[in-house]
């Protein structure tokens, strides 16, 4: 049954990309986002945080505390003009941050 699983990820189809590509390219775009955000965020804080998603004018955020959501809810709104002049971030309008449940 497993080893179906696994062929249904590397099967392709004609003009489709296949489910285990679909998962590398989202996490090779979230890599870059997080890092060109992390570029206007001085550190400790930059390692606090990890962009998830982009979606229409939403940038979705994970954080590792609840502390560092709070500072970043009000540190990214005048971060956001300087981030907007990347290509990544051209659209985005607000932030949507999350703490991560991991201990």
């Amino acid at each position: 049954m497993s080893s179906r699983k696994i062929e249904d990820l590397l099967n392709e189809s004609h003009n489709q990309f296949t489910p285990l590509q679909r998962l590398l390219k989202t996490s090779s775009n979230q890599k870059q986002w997080t890092a060109e955000l992390r570029a206007f965020i001085e550190p400790p804080l930059c390692y606090e945080v990890e962009v998830t998603d982009i979606k229409g004018p939403h940038i979705y955020l994970l954080c590792t505390s609840a502390a560092a959501a709070t500072r970043l809810r009000f540190l990214l709104p005048e971060k956001l003009p300087n981030l907007q002049l990347l290509a990544n971030f051209k659209h985005t309008t607000d932030f949507k941050l999350r703490v991560s449940n991991q201990a």
